[in-house]
């Protein structure tokens, strides 16, 4: 007697529709792969596409985009913001963000940390909300879906 196993396969699909059709446009791909492949309809899935955060933190290349444009970030800006970024919700306290982020052994003035988020939040524009200052204390990324950090190396 030959045992069947059975093999769950999942198949992501790109697909690039004007914003008013993707439901149906998705909708009408996901029939088309039922018929062809002869799967019951309540074995296909068809979720919705995540609105892409407006701003971008590419990590390899260390590239910030808002809106798919550069953002000139220096060295510092560029790993500060990163850090706050990949650790949301939490609040970073300044000494704990010069030495995560500075390297800082020795006592430097942690206002340092915040000259570098006011320029951060200026060279973001309308972004600058992202980091919320945390009064007496220091800085929280509050909403983890309004940024992207991304691993690019293989993004040609």
């Amino acid at each position: 007697m030959t045992e069947v196993t059975t093999v769950e396969v999942t198949v992501s699909i790109r697909l690039s529709a004007p914003s008013g059709q993707v439901v149906d446009t998705a909708a009408h791909l996901a029939e088309t792969l039922r018929e062809a492949l002869d799967v019951p309809a309540a074995e296909v899935v068809v979720d919705l596409p995540l609105p892409r955060a407006e701003l971008r933190i590419l990590a390899d290349s260390r590239r910030v985009l808002h809106r798919g444009r550069d953002v000139e970030l220096t060295r510092l800006e560029f790993d500060l913001l990163h850090h706050l970024c990949t650790h949301p919700r939490q609040v970073h306290r300044r000494t704990a963000l010069m030495n995560s982020v500075w390297g800082a052994t020795s006592f430097v003035d942690t206002r340092t940390v915040d000259v570098h988020v006011r320029r951060i939040r200026r060279k973001l524009g309308e972004a600058a909300s992202l980091i919320t200052t945390v009064r007496g204390v220091g800085y929280r990324v509050d909403n983890p879906f309004a940024v992207s950090v991304e691993h690019d190396a293989l993004a040609g």
